[in-house]
């Protein structure tokens, strides 16, 4: 297997004055796996540890790149387990092939903590999040074609549901989740700026800016690029999808000069050209996460990095 790296971990937000700041690696009462997909060459596979001293309900739920609701499901968690699941045949099935989109895991809340109680819980679905639950993950994308495998950043709650207490796990919709603790947090016309690495042309090297957010995120966002020689200049990218969407850097006009750097991008600015895709408010004018990340091909290296965008 080629090797793969996360070439940039975030720093956890610790006060109030880091507020913008990505959260990996932790524990909580639920997390995002902000892009998965099934393909003819491989999978979104995410493994799930449970910290807690009992059995808890883990619910699910598969929202395509406009948020809108797929799939959902739940599973009991035993006290101290980890459980690898594979999207397309642990979760879902064959069906969900080529459907791009994000996942939610939250736990649920059980009285007596046994196994019958938290199958009867993933049945009923009427329960609160737990904030006592302690759950984290990893997710990385399978490439089966080039033997390879990337790192899919997983993004830390707690979750804030619309409506909490929320009291049915089984019917999270489009609108359901407000924000999560783990993404940068949205102050309308002020930020957060984000800055995406990338890498194009030059050997071959290939970039995907993969970029998840709460709000409506779609429409022509005017950004800045800088390249290794501190050159800069105007341009911008598109988003067509609400929530999930990815775009080429390479695609951005008059960038040829720019092989190597990376994009500013203040998400607070509500998008030229916005037309809501599921009715929601555009990012920018609400609060809201936002969760952005680079993948970056270097053939030459026979690898693939997963970087995550800087906030600040």
């Amino acid at each position: 297997m080629k090797k793969f790296a996360l070439a940039a971990v975030a720093a956890a937000a610790m006060t109030g004055g880091v507020a913008h700041a990505y959260t990996v690696g932790t524990y909580s009462d639920g997390f995002v796996v902000p892009s998965v997909e099934l393909t003819a060459n491989g999978t979104t596979a995410v493994g799930i540890i449970n910290r807690t001293n009992s059995v808890v309900p883990v619910f699910w739920v598969f929202h395509d790149q406009n948020s809108g609701h797929v799939l959902d499901g739940c599973f009991p968690m035993t006290a101290n387990q980890y459980k690898g699941v594979a999207w397309g045949s642990d979760l879902g099935d064959a069906s969900v092939a080529g459907l791009k989109g994000y996942l939610v895991f939250a736990a649920g809340v059980t009285s007596s903590g046994t196994a019958a109680e938290a199958a009867t819980v993933c049945n009923t679905g009427s329960v609160g999040t737990n904030s006592a639950a302690l759950l984290s993950a990893n997710a990385f994308q399978v490439d089966t074609a080039n033997s390879d495998v990337a790192v899919v950043p997983v993004i830390d709650g707690p979750l804030t549901l619309r409506g909490a207490p929320y009291n049915n796990l089984k019917d999270l919709s489009e609108t359901s989740l407000v924000s999560i603790a783990g993404a940068a947090q949205v102050t309308p016309g002020t930020g957060p700026v984000i800055t995406a690495r990338y890498a194009k042309g030059v050997a071959g090297a290939s970039t995907v800016v993969n970029v998840w957010s709460t709000g409506d995120h779609s429409g022509r966002h005017t950004v800045d690029i800088y390249n290794s020689q501190q050159q800069r200049t105007s341009t911008n990218f598109v988003l067509t999808k609400a929530e999930l969407d990815l775009f080429d850097p390479s695609t951005m006009v008059g960038t040829t000069a720019f092989t190597d750097g990376f994009i500013e991008w203040n998400a607070g600015k509500v998008p030229a050209n916005f037309k809501s895709v599921n009715g929601e408010s555009a990012l920018g004018t609400t609060s809201g996460s936002v969760f952005v990340y680079s993948t970056i091909s270097l053939p030459a290296f026979g690898a693939v990095q997963t970087l995550l965008g800087a906030t600040q």
